[in-house]
């Protein structure tokens, strides 16, 4: 949980107060103009992807001695996180981290007082987010 909170800082830190990450918004909303600047912001998505597959591993990593390999093993994560997304708000990383904590203790407390309906447990915060607030909890208009 440590090693994810200092991560989730640094992230948030790096997105909001340098200027690779006002590089990366500004890519994200108009890549024409970034280019124009000199800014070559295929290498900066490209080293924006590699920072994720990293993380990726990192999180493979610490997770792997809690949780079993199976073939499909991973749809459940994905599921899972698709869901935290759509509850966040899409582009929201301070709505990923809320709508992680939200579905992850949803799910955990489902499996203990309800076990027969925790999987659907996780649908339903979504469905109630999508009726009343589409965009998610922190997510933007576009």
């Amino acid at each position: 949980m440590g090693v994810a909170v200092v991560i989730g800082v640094a992230l948030a830190i790096v997105q909001n107060k340098t200027r690779i990450g006002a590089i990366v918004r500004a890519g994200v909303d108009d890549r024409e103009i970034i280019s124009a600047m000199g800014i070559n912001i295929r290498w900066v998505f490209t080293g924006m992807f590699v920072v994720g597959a990293a993380l990726a591993a990192v999180g493979g990593v610490l997770g792997s001695g809690t949780e079993s390999i199976l073939p499909t093993g991973g749809n459940e994560v994905l599921l899972k996180a698709l869901v935290v997304i759509i509850v966040g708000g899409l582009g929201s990383v301070s709505g990923a981290a809320v709508g992680a904590v939200l579905i992850g203790l949803i799910d955990v407390f489902a499996k203990v007082w309800i076990p027969e309906l925790s999987y659907f447990t996780i649908f339903l915060p979504m469905a109630l987010v999508l009726v009343i607030r589409p965009t998610g909890l922190f997510g933007k208009k576009a």
